[in-house]
């Protein structure tokens, strides 16, 4: 079952015909086949993701197997069997769950689109809810930490590069040479959906990387980060293993802080500090401003800081009459400054690619 033929016959205005089951599941099979190829070929999905519909599709298979005796082919899977399956899930996070029903929709959906299915048999399934935890941020005291354990020039890099970009994982580790402009203090970085984006980089990310450059040696990738001991790029996995390392020597190990979490700080610091939601987005190449706006919904500090700025509207007939205004001011907590840090600074709201000095994590 080909794309191309699939297409050929759509085009001819004969619609293609839906495959019926085979002993073996092979209908079944082809069509997960073509649906990955898709998802990685022409809509440029991770690696990560594309994994991870693989598993949620052998476990579908698996499932049908079991409960019919048979892998069905696509075109004769009911809604009921999705519903069957779905309640299967139960137990697991809420977040899994979700993401296992947004792959069957998207292979079902896929399929109609290409003519192999009548019907979304996995269509609007309805969703668990997921609590809105508050994202981890690491604090000033906690950046401190994390540098003085990167003792290395590849490792204060990496964590600098991390906590002054917001780059994901695997961002970090797909770098390569070409797209770091040391002269502009740029970096173009390649997101999700093969999306590009220019993300400014600090004074003090600029000095790592040429410090790290000058003790890294010679060798024969052009990717940025390389395995010491083999000369090859990298993965976002063992980028994982590395800054997990690095909070065990740092004592921070066990508190919920991940890779992801030095995201979380560099998106959080650029709120706190004015920066507006639109360039936060494109600073982290999120795609929609909902996934970027829970930054503003969660930053405790952030809401403290801007009620405090009503003291002299709210205190003018109470407290400040009696000159205690200021004091009451004073006693609000306020975002804290990570320019303390020996790290990054922060981007310049009104600048996006040549950063200015300042705060930031």
């Amino acid at each position: 079952m080909a794309v191309t033929r699939a297409t050929e016959e759509q085009a001819m205005g004969e619609p293609a015909q839906p495959q019926t089951a085979a002993p073996d599941g092979t209908a079944f099979d082809a069509a997960v086949t073509e649906f990955l190829s898709y998802l990685q070929g022409y809509r440029q999905y991770s690696s990560w993701t594309v994994g991870a519909y693989r598993i949620d599709l052998r476990e579908f298979r698996e499932f049908l197997l079991g409960q019919e005796g048979r892998v069905p082919a696509p075109a004769e899977i009911t809604r009921p069997q999705v519903v069957a399956w779905g309640l299967k899930l139960r137990g697991m996070k809420p977040l899994t769950i979700r993401r296992k029903y947004g792959c069957l929709s998207s292979f079902f959906g896929f399929l109609q689109d290409m003519g192999h299915c009548h019907g979304n048999p996995a269509r609007r399934l309805p969703l668990p809810k997921v609590s809105r935890n508050l994202p981890v941020v690491l604090s000033a005291e906690q950046v401190r930490q994390l540098l003085a354990a990167a003792q290395t020039p590849d490792r204060r890099l990496l964590v600098l590069l991390l906590l002054s970009t917001g780059l994901r994982r695997s961002e970090a580790a797909a770098i390569t040479l070409d797209q770091v402009d040391l002269e502009h203090r740029q970096l173009r970085v390649r997101g999700k959906g093969n999306k590009e984006r220019m993300v400014p980089l600090t004074p003090e990310v600029v000095e790592a990387i040429q410090e790290y450059l000058a003790w890294r040696g010679p060798t024969q990738s052009n990717h940025l980060f390389i395995s010491q001991m083999w000369g090859q790029p990298i993965s976002g996995a063992r980028i994982h293993r590395i800054v997990r390392a690095l909070l065990e020597r740092a004592g921070l190990a066990g508190q919920g802080i991940t890779v992801h979490k030095l995201r979380h700080t560099f998106a959080t610091h650029l709120v706190r500090n004015g920066v507006d939601v639109k360039t936060v987005q494109e600073l982290l190449g999120h795609s929609d401003l909902g996934t970027t706006a829970k930054y503003l919904h969660s930053d405790g500090q952030a809401k403290q800081a801007a009620v405090a700025r009503l003291s002299g509207l709210v205190g003018t007939g109470g407290k400040e009459l009696r000159g205690e205004g200021a004091a009451a001011h004073s006693s609000v907590a306020q975002p804290p400054v990570l320019s303390e840090v020996e790290g990054p600074p922060a981007v310049d709201a009104r600048d996006s690619i040549a950063p200015a000095r300042g705060e930031e994590a």
